[in-house]
């Protein structure tokens, strides 16, 4: 009597088959989880960033903003200090009189597919309760600068930011406090839901 050692290729065929099966059933659900948590850790890294604002505005006595840009359909943001004491200006910025503090910070290395804005088809409540967003991706006035003052205080604004396929992040900074709260919406689901940070 002979012992047979190893796998027939129908063997090798049929564990392959079933090791292919058990990936198609789980890829799909963990490119959601991945989704999901690259927009929470880019909510987290703006609320730091925001915070690393505040403090340097504390402390040097000067006005302190992360700048929101799109470059080719890319989004990032800058942290940028006041030049010339009359606040965070996005002109003062491209002349060169508020400096950059840090390197851009590129959307798409922390949250792939995502892009500043919301898409106007996608009808998103304003979550503050007045009606619908509109396509901006910054909502603080026509500078798109989340901007922190030397007192403590900072700008009222929101930036919103979308996956290209459901779910929206909005980060807003409350303005007495220079409070950072991120909340994120998903389509079919309709209410907002805090992000912890």
């Amino acid at each position: 009597m002979t012992t047979r050692r190893g796998f027939s290729l129908l063997e090798a065929l049929v564990a392959l088959g079933l090791v292919a099966l058990v990936a198609a059933l789980v890829l799909p659900d963990f490119t959601e989880v991945r989704r999901r948590s690259d927009l929470v850790r880019l909510a987290r890294q703006i609320a730091a960033d925001a915070l690393r604002c505040r403090i340097e505005a504390l402390t040097s006595g000067r006005n302190v903003g992360l700048v929101f840009c799109e470059l080719d359909g890319l989004a990032y943001y800058v942290m940028v200090a006041d030049g010339d004491n009359d606040g965070v200006s996005r002109a003062d910025f491209t002349r060169g009189v508020d400096k950059p503090l840090g390197p851009k910070v590129w959307v798409h290395f922390m949250s792939g597919g995502t892009h500043l804005g919301v898409p106007s088809r996608w009808g998103v409540p304003d979550p503050g309760g007045a009606g619908t967003l509109d396509e901006r991706g910054v909502r603080v006035g026509s500078s798109n600068i989340m901007s922190f003052a030397h007192s403590g205080g900072a700008t009222p604004s929101s930036v919103y930011f979308n996956d290209g396929r459901e779910r929206v992040l909005a980060v807003r900074v409350h303005g007495g406090l220079g409070r950072v709260r991120a909340l994120v919406w998903r389509q079919g689901g309709g209410e907002w839901r805090e992000v912890p940070l």
